[in-house]
């Protein structure tokens, strides 16, 4: 496995040019979304359709008033700090056969969790059907 990209890969990977209009939150969310399927893979959870509902992008953060937005990009960068070091450090026990399955399913979890969190700054009312 190759190492979570940052958001300048997925931006990368879009074709998108630095001039293009971007949205930077969804590309954020890109890279974190290959992350944790990765650790989602590392973790043994099987269950495909319920990993696809946790990896989808919370749509209604795009229409948060502008403290929620300050927030939920703040959310995003802090939760980007964790996953980085942590798909870094589990791919690397990985490549080396030792067992990574405790260490996934708790950023899994963690990951999870800053989810439900993200989904709490959502504008009030908004309906996701996530």
């Amino acid at each position: 496995m190759e190492p979570a990209p940052t958001p300048s890969d997925a931006l990368a990977q879009s074709g998108a040019l630095p001039g293009d209009n971007v949205d930077p939150l969804g590309m954020r969310w890109g890279a974190l979304r290959e992350a944790a399927r990765a650790i989602a893979a590392l973790a043994g959870e099987n269950s495909a359709q319920e990993v696809a509902e946790l990896l989808a992008f919370p749509t209604g953060l795009r229409g948060a008033d502008p403290r929620r937005a300050r927030l939920i990009e703040q959310s995003i960068g802090d939760l980007v700090a964790i996953m980085e070091p942590g798909v870094a450090a589990l791919l690397s026990v990985h490549e080396r056969g030792g067992d990574v399955v405790p260490a996934a399913r708790a950023l899994w979890q963690e990951f999870t969790s800053a989810r439900r969190g993200l989904l709490a700054l959502a504008p009030a009312g908004d309906d996701q059907n996530l």
